[in-house]
């Protein structure tokens, strides 16, 4: 869920939505283009931060498997409390070469790992694509509208 205000930036491989906002294919000149220039810029942020806590903790690579799986968010967020805490201590990110590359075997251990249980699907609901697509023209009107 994603608190009425907020939003998550998503790139085009996404649907735009209310609440993942997307950049435009083609956009133009003016508060569009200045909306992709600050989406990418935030993006960019967001991407290096990212980077960042997979190279301090091995585990936010892949798939993390616990059950229940809602401590998945916990483990991020205690990984990105330690990371801070790291920060404030200066104590170094891991370059790449001094991270382990996992043992070929461990793949092995994947493939026989239980699997998760197929849920059953949710009923189709509705489409409304152009929804996302008109909520961010008002977004980039409301922010990005130089003429006020």
């Amino acid at each position: 869920m994603v608190p009425d205000g907020y939003h998550l930036l998503g790139d085009s491989g996404y649907p735009c939505k209310k609440w993942l906002l997307t950049p435009y294919l083609r956009p133009q000149p003016g508060p569009q283009s200045d909306y992709n220039r600050a989406h990418k810029k935030t993006r960019n942020v967001v991407e290096r931060g990212i980077g960042q806590l997979k190279r301090r903790f091995h585990v936010l690579h892949g798939e993390i498997r616990v059950t229940p799986t809602a401590k998945v968010c916990q483990i991020i967020k205690v990984c990105a409390m330690l990371h801070n805490i790291c920060k404030d201590r200066n104590i170094r990110i891991p370059a790449p070469k001094d991270i382990d590359e996992p043992a070929e075997d461990i793949e092995e251990d994947y493939d026989n790992a239980p699997q998760a249980v197929q849920q059953p699907p949710l009923p189709p609901v509705a489409p409304r694509p152009r929804e996302g697509l008109l909520y961010r023209d008002e977004f980039v009107n409301l922010h990005f509208d130089n003429d006020e």
